[in-house]
């Protein structure tokens, strides 16, 4: 009876400790991805005006970057298209540099896209002697000290999101971008782009 009682309790307490592993486990990616993802840097953040940001940094407005670049390689007319469809969607882009606040360190550049006078998305841009002076390391180690473990990798960049706000810092030839997007008001803003040509 002894040894029966044995074959069956070691297998059950086993399967037990198993369960209670993978239950374990499937709390803490839960808690890895619920992260909470910050709204930018301190005094520059998703849901500003850029008028709280000209307080704390310089601003300058400028034209889209997608219709500089339409305009610049031959396509005018697209570019123009662009520039009617932000003009519709009150879409707005500004250039970003320090001022009684600091950009991160190495930033080569930074910029704000607004909807309707509210910042949705935060760039932040290292070029190429930026990147090969501190690295791929050198730009994501701040971040994943911060935050942990990214909710994806993408094989060329990291992706942390809490369902209201979205970090991405991404490879894109030799330079590294970081974007800190508003997922609310970038949807709408898809939204409007779709419903208006």
């Amino acid at each position: 009876m002894r040894k029966t009682t044995h074959n069956i309790l070691y297998p059950f307490l086993l399967w037990v400790f198993l369960m209670l592993a993978l239950v374990a486990t499937g709390n803490r990616e839960l808690h890895s991805s619920a992260t909470h993802v910050p709204r930018g840097i301190a005094g520059l953040e998703l849901g500003m005006t850029p008028e709280q940001v000209g307080q704390l940094f310089t601003i300058k407005e400028d034209i889209d970057p997608l219709a500089a670049l339409l305009t610049k390689y031959g396509k005018p007319e697209a570019g123009e298209a662009v520039s009617r469809q932000n003009k519709a969607l009150k879409k707005r882009f500004f250039h970003i540099q320090s001022g009684i606040k600091q950009l991160p360190d190495d930033a080569t550049s930074a910029d704000v896209r607004t909807t309707y006078n509210v910042v949705y998305q935060i760039g932040f841009h290292y070029n190429e002697s930026s990147v090969k002076k501190i690295g791929w390391k050198g730009v994501t180690s701040p971040y994943l000290a911060k935050y942990g473990k990214p909710t994806k990798d993408t094989g060329s960049g990291y992706i942390w999101d809490d369902g209201r706000t979205r970090l991405d810092i991404g490879l894109s030839g030799k330079t590294i971008n970081v974007f800190f997007t508003d997922q609310a008001l970038e949807t709408e803003v898809k939204k409007g782009e779709r419903e208006t040509p």
